[in-house]
């Protein structure tokens, strides 16, 4: 088959072939030729409608010459049958020989069909023998095929389990092939995902689902350990943790190699899903995890998201290599600008891919130069994972089309999806992989996409693009592949720079050969070459519309490292003491909801003395019952709530103060049977239904709590609170859909109410529903001026769209009205540092944290802005902070929710309280302890933990104290016996402590700890005897 614009040239050094002039003004555009081109792939997912987790998350495809001839061939990775669903014909891998630019299927002649549940695919000549092998990663046992070359008719062998990695067996998903120590062989990096196990208590007799639910969130499941296997002559050797590179709480999808901080050795990009990205710098062969400093581990907002498909370019032409990735839905795609240093930013919203990304769940993203203009393009393949998506959010859909963006030179990226005609034809697709390769040789890059359940396509680029310039490099010193060769292209007066490397997008690979769009030039001036070995090479006039093949020389000097990564050295500025206390004695700031009045009651003497003058009245007990709850006199409420009910057994506002009252001491299993005796007495009753819905909700069990609040509301239309935690039940689990179709009925019934309308804006956000966002805000500072929160969305929206000086009128207006919101001066000084001006900005985020120690995004950007200013102790320090409340989020968050549900919940204090203890945070930790003794004097663990308090911070009077009040209330507390010894020998008083510690072994004999204080002691008073 003839090329349709001209004939690929494949020539050792510098010959090549002329194209002809572009356009003066480019049309991109795609053309399916799937069916043309031979390709006749159709994914199975072995989807049954039980929503397992595995059927949703693959497959990719790599692009490779596996048999040498100059046209890529293409492998692409099936999924399999899986419980409750049996294919008609097993499904298989496919390998497609690329045959002149038509394909033919040969992968079970070959020998690479592999019929395990697959996920992606890498390339590469592990064995240095010439041809190019295969690695599979799958759901179960992974698959290495050995290239057996012309000899042996392009046969591969599964030696998978000869090469020593056979053992493997757990849920792989990204991988890549990468020499990390430089050594010449190709080593192999294996991400895993979850520790995984199919659903079954969910299942019914026939097999389906019992309820409908949304796939489950990654991190309801264990992470997943990594894999670095070292290539030791062609076998592998598992090195992951020997070189640091080990990680459990990774989950783990696309993995990309690429030195990002020019020193010359491949560092290692781990994205991961609804988890901190990693970013693995290589020193010299061993790892150190710096993404958290780096900026790629969270998003400018702080937070972790799903991150799924990786890729690398020079995005704004500055020579150093940015990362962009994509996402979950309603999160957006992003993309890290690398700022050199060692240091990356958020500029998803700058460059343009942000907003209009929101709406799509993305996988698949590839950087390629559609145009040939000089700077890399992005592809994007989007899809939903669940398919009944508009059951739960109607503005989510299933299918979704696909993304072309056009890089305009200066990194900014403008949609052209639909001129381009990629968008109508994907929009019924559920994409997943997605590789690029010259598939037919004509000098520009098409596009080949994966779909989950469905049918492939191979887009086709019939764009009048410029001239091409594409080097097929060889190694020799360096490995064969060339991966982790640095290329430089020097074209009218513009440097190209990209890498080769083995992994791209999502679970895949694309075409080996690096290609270089030069616009109008018909030369390169220039072409360098960093190998992996040290060695240089220069080319000089090299012409375009040619395939190079450039084959690294035998001799060379070192690389030098063109810029510095970050210090290794001792961390350099201030010391961070004022920090830490800072830090120790933050206190615990709660929502204002758990702060507000109780609505005016009668007086408890008076409600006593009509329960001495009206003592056969039950309602009269009734009222009793409940001031003394409010007085959180617990003992004597059940007592008048039993009073009541002896005088009427079928009083069900009784049973509903019950319910209440045990819900508040933590006896969760009385306060549903109360609740439920309640509504059997009363069926109108809508309270009983609202409690046992916050009692389901501070248990996580989110879809359990929704009727309840839906029957609650049902009974009283105008329940303010009911409308509130339902809508934001369903926006915790990002159906929108049903949020907002309950803000609105609450709006109908409750017109005024700003909460609901504040609540309603925050979802528009979210959507990115702008204007509806900001008219319901606008109605909010109408009512109430004062609102910070209000003021600080809005300024958000302004910045979202890139009006910083609205944004900036916003939060001034807000900080006229309150002066001190942590809000509004974190979002201020986060606005400035947008602006660089970092000495502005700081002041107002250390004012935030003073306002609110619980702000994440304060305490991420203010150390970051520390970093840059070269403040590494302290800016290290404030990020520590910061990840330390990143891991505890969802405990904080839900147990500050529990408070807000009812804040009498002794138990959700005291958790809160552990929370802060276990990060440092020990006056915070003291006040929710206090906090839940007000409510339950007899939380013995809540004042066992208090004394602990004391006791880190040497108060130790009061800490005796805490533990003697324990022991007064449970003289059996083994834990406190101990603690207390603890306390007296701080104290120097061993014969007290020797006393406590042997109590503590009376009352639980198997108490290690109190065993080994306890001989020590007599050790040392045995020693001082003698």
């Amino acid at each position: 088959m003839i090329p349709r614009r001209l004939l690929t040239c494949i020539v050792a050094l510098v010959c090549g072939c002329a194209v002809s002039d572009p356009p003066s003004a480019l049309i991109v555009r795609f053309v399916d030729v799937t069916a043309e081109a031979g390709i006749d792939f159709v994914h199975t997912s072995g989807r049954s409608g039980r929503k397992y987790g595995v059927e949703t998350i693959g497959s990719g495809a790599a692009f490779f010459d596996y048999n040498r001839d100059g046209w890529m061939d293409l492998y692409v990775v099936n999924g399999a049958d899986l419980p409750g669903y049996v294919s008609a014909v097993p499904p298989q891998n496919a390998l497609y020989r690329n045959d002149g630019g038509h394909f033919t299927e040969v992968g079970e002649n070959l020998g690479v069909a592999d019929a395990g549940y697959g996920m992606g695919a890498s390339a590469g000549d592990y064995d240095n023998d010439g041809d190019t092998d295969l690695f599979v990663a799958n759901f179960g046992r992974n698959r290495l095929y050995r290239n057996e070359g012309a000899a042996q008719a392009w046969i591969f062998a599964d030696v998978t389990a000869a090469v020593g990695i056979g053992a493997d067996e757990r849920w792989s998903t990204g991988s890549s092939f990468a020499d990390y120590d430089r050594d010449g062989d190709l080593d192999l990096y294996v991400a895993n995902y979850l520790h995984y196990e199919f659903e079954r208590g969910e299942l019914s007799e026939e097999g389906t689902l019992r309820w409908p639910r949304r796939h489950l969130a990654p991190t309801e499941y264990p992470g997943e350990r990594n894999a670095l296997w070292r290539n030791d002559g062609g076998r592998f050797v598992d090195v992951t943790d020997a070189v640091g590179l080990l990680m459990r709480e990774g989950r783990e999808l696309g993995a990309v190699f690429f030195d990002y901080d020019l020193d010359g050795d491949p560092d290692l990009f781990q994205g991961n899903d609804a988890t901190p990205n990693f970013l693995w710098r290589n020193d010299g062969g061993s790892f150190a995890e710096v993404g958290l400093v780096a900026g790629v581990a969270y998003n400018i907002g702080g937070k972790p998201e799903g991150t799924m498909g990786v890729d690398v370019a020079d995005g704004d032409g500055d020579g150093h290599l940015d990362l962009v990735m994509t996402n979950f839905q309603w999160e957006s795609n992003t993309l890290y600008r690398n700022a050199g240093g060692g240091m990356f930013a958020d500029e998803s919203l700058a460059v343009g891919i942000a907003a209009n990304s929101l709406d799509k769940l993305a996988f698949g993203i590839n950087f390629l130069d559609a145009d040939n203009d000089g700077d890399p393009d992005l592809y994007v393949a989007n899809g939903h994972i669940d398919e009944d998506i508009d059951q739960f959010d109607p503005q989510a859909a299933y299918g979704q089309s696909d993304q072309l963006y056009l890089n305009d030179g200066q990194g900014r990226f403008t949609d052209v999806s639909m001129a381009a005609g990629v968008d109508a034809p994907t929009r019924d697709l559920v994409g997943r992989g997605s590789a690029v390769a010259d598939y037919d040789n004509d000098g520009d890059l098409d596009i080949f996409l994966v779909n989950t359940g469905q049918r492939a396509l191979l887009w086709r680029n019939d764009t009048q693009a410029g001239h091409y310039l594409a080097l097929a490099l060889e190694g020799r010193t360096s490995n064969r592949d060339g991966y982790g060769a640095r290329v430089m292209v020097h074209v009218d007066s513009r440097t190209l720079v990209a890498e080769k490397r083995s992994a791209a997008s999502y679970l895949s690979q694309n075409d080996a050969r690096m290609f270089f769009g030069l616009g109008s030039s018909e030369e390169a001036e220039q072409v360098e070459i960093a190998w992996p070995s040290g060695i240089r090479q220069v080319l000089t006039g090299v012409r375009a519309g040619q395939v190079l093949r450039v084959v690294e020389p035998d001799v060379g000097m070192p690389q030098e490292a063109a810029d510095a990564a970050i210090a290794q050295a001792a961390p350099q500025g201030r010391d961070a003491e004022d920090l830490e206390q800072s830090w120790r004695e933050a206190p615990l700031v709660l929502p204002e909801k758990t702060r507000a009045p109780l609505p005016p009651a009668t007086p408890l003497s008076e409600l006593r003395t009509a329960a001495r003058i009206q003592p056969e009245v039950a309602g009269v007990h009734i009222e009793l019952a409940a001031a003394l709850a409010r007085e959180r006199a617990y003992g004597e409420a059940e007592a008048a709530y039993r009073r009541a009910l002896q005088l009427d057994a079928d009083a069900a506002q009784a049973y509903v103060g019950l319910g209440k009252l045990y819900a508040d001491r933590g006896a969760l299993e009385q306060a549903v049977a109360a609740l439920r005796q309640a509504i059997a007495l009363d069926s109108t009753l809508a309270e009983p239904h609202y409690v046992l819905g916050n009692i389901h909700l501070s248990q996580q069990r989110l879809a359990a709590a929704v009727p309840f609040y839906e029957r609650a509301i049902a009974l009283s239309p105008r329940y303010l609170q009911a409308y509130f935690n339902l809508a934001g039940l369903h926006a915790r689990q990002t159906d929108y859909g049903p949020a907002i179709d309950v803000l609105r009925r609450g709006l109908a019934a409750l017109p005024d109410e700003v909460e609901l309308m504040l609540q309603l804006a925050r979802i528009y956000f979210a959507q990115a529903q702008y204007e509806d966002a900001l008219a319901q805000l606008a109605s909010v500072v109408q009512a109430q001026p004062t609102r910070a929160e209000a003021h600080e969305l809005t300024a958000q929206i302004w910045m979202t769209r890139e009006d910083a000086d609205a944004a900036r009128a916003a939060l001034q207006q807000g900080l006229e009205h309150a002066p001190n919101s942590a809000a509004l001066l974190g979002r201020l000084g986060i606005l400035l540092l947008q602006e660089n001006a970092d000495a502005e900005a700081i002041p107002l985020l250390q004012r935030a944290l003073e306002a609110d120690p619980d702000r994440e995004e304060v305490y991420y950007h203010l150390g970051q802005a520390l970093l840059r200013r070269g403040e590494a102790v302290r800016g290290r320090k404030l990020l520590d902070y910061f990840h330390s409340l990143q891991q505890e989020h969802q405990k904080l968050l839900a147990y500050k929710t529990a408070v807000v549900l009812n804040p009498n919940d002794a138990d959700a204090y005291y958790k809160l309280g552990a929370v802060y203890a276990r990060i440092g945070r020990y006056e915070a930790a003291s006040q929710a302890y206090q906090a839940a003794l007000a409510v339950a004097p007899g939380h013995l663990d809540a004042r066992n933990n208090l004394g602990n308090i004391y006791l880190r911070r040497r108060a130790l009077g009061l800490a005796i104290a805490a533990y003697q009040e324990v022991l007064r209330r449970d003289p059996h507390y083994a834990r406190a016996h101990y603690n207390l010894g603890n306390a007296y020998l701080l104290a120097g008083e061993e014969e007290r402590a020797v006393a406590a510690f042997t109590q503590a072994i009376e009352a639980d004999p198997e108490h290690r700890k109190a065993q080994q204080m306890l001989a020590r002691l007599r050790q040392r008073e045995a020693q001082g005897e003698r």
